[in-house]
């Protein structure tokens, strides 16, 4: 029997929270007793969500050391005992993401005899991710059931040797797509009214907005938009379009949730020509609104895509994104998510029990 399902996002912002509190309000409407215990200056959930925002994030500072020092210790000081204090032992503590400090929750989590179901996301680390590694391997190695959001995921484990894991939707949270700010993107990014191919979300370097512009510019009749927080690339993409004269507008700017969702909906084709990848929210977001989607033959990425590119070259891409602008898409129905959550916990707590009673 499950008490309370933990479910502890830290960052408060992005994919990760959003999928979070997608799942939690399913699980309310199941009749299970959710808290998100997340940041403090989170992003907006659905309203049924019940959020403990027990969680400091230092972001003033633009020196990455302090951050992350005064970050943990706030973690260390007064989130981890407060997790220990409302964590009980018919509880199931689900961790999502990929956090540095992901040994001391699940640490939290055996102290108080709970069961631990971990959402890694991504099945292996980014170079700029510090304690990624030691954070996937603690989730991999010490937690009940590990879930993940493709089939290739699930596979990669099995040969890695992790035979605990769940398939599950990656469901994220969407709320309907405001018609005026819809309209508002559509005018900016594609002010003629040309079919316009998206790549949303943070710029990073892995998920090659340089292949992107370069795709785009051999597209008569569309234009492009790179759109989200610069985490490093963007000067280069902004030098390579005025190098190609690509028909490719930017836009470096973290997006709330109505924002992305609207920027999402106004987008005939969303590209993900990433080069590593786990799934992505992106995507699923794009399917959830029925949103065309063109994806780089890589990971779990063409289990949600409606066009996989033959490889990773210019020339497939750009006849991806042109094949997925003719196929069109449906929007995809998840409402059976939160089952699939709870019949992995309730699997979790089971075996977690029959290992104890085993012990005795």
């Amino acid at each position: 029997m499950i008490r309370r399902v933990h479910m502890i996002e830290s960052g408060g912002r992005g994919g990760v929270f959003n999928h979070a509190v997608e799942v939690a309000a399913g699980l309310g409407e199941l009749g299970v007793d959710v808290v998100v215990h997340t940041a403090d200056d989170c992003d907006a959930a659905p309203p049924s969500v019940r959020l403990c925002r027990c969680v400091t994030w230092h972001r003033a500072s633009t020196n990455r050391r302090v951050r992350q020092a005064r970050t943990s210790s706030r973690y260390l000081l007064r989130t981890l005992p407060h997790l220990h204090r409302v964590i009980g032992p018919q509880d199931v503590v689900h961790i999502q993401g990929l956090f540095a400090l992901t040994p001391e929750l699940i640490s939290i989590a055996r102290l108080r005899h709970a069961t631990v179901v971990a959402s890694p996301h991504n099945t292996f680390v980014r170079s700029n991710a510090p304690g990624g590694g030691r954070a996937l391997r603690s989730a991999l190695r010490d937690a009940d059931r590990v879930l993940v959001y493709s089939d290739a995921d699930r596979r990669d484990l099995h040969d890695r040797g992790v035979a605990n894991v769940d398939r599950v939707p990656l469901a994220q949270w969407a709320p309907p797509a405001q018609p005026e700010l819809v309209e508002r993107w559509r005018t900016a990014l594609s002010p003629t009214g040309a079919r316009l191919a998206l790549l949303p979300g943070q710029v990073r370097a892995d998920k090659n907005p340089e292949l992107f512009v370069r795709a785009v510019a051999q597209l008569p009749g569309w234009r492009g938009a790179v759109v989200g927080e610069d985490l490093g690339p963007g000067q280069q993409v902004d030098s390579l379009i005025e190098q190609t004269g690509a028909a490719v507008t930017t836009a470096y700017r973290y997006l709330d949730v109505d924002e992305f969702t609207a920027l999402v909906a106004a987008a005939d084709v969303v590209v993900a020509p990433y080069a590593v990848a786990s799934q992505s929210g992106v995507l699923a977001v794009a399917a959830r609104l029925g949103v065309p989607t063109a994806v780089a033959p890589c990971g779990g990425l063409g289990e949600l895509a409606t066009v996989v590119a033959r490889d990773t070259s210019v020339e497939a891409v750009r006849d991806a994104i042109a094949l997925a602008g003719e196929r069109g898409a449906t929007p995809v129905d998840t409402a059976d998510a939160a089952g699939q959550f709870l019949a992995a916990y309730t699997t979790a707590a089971q075996s977690r029990t029959t290992g104890r009673a085993g012990v005795r």
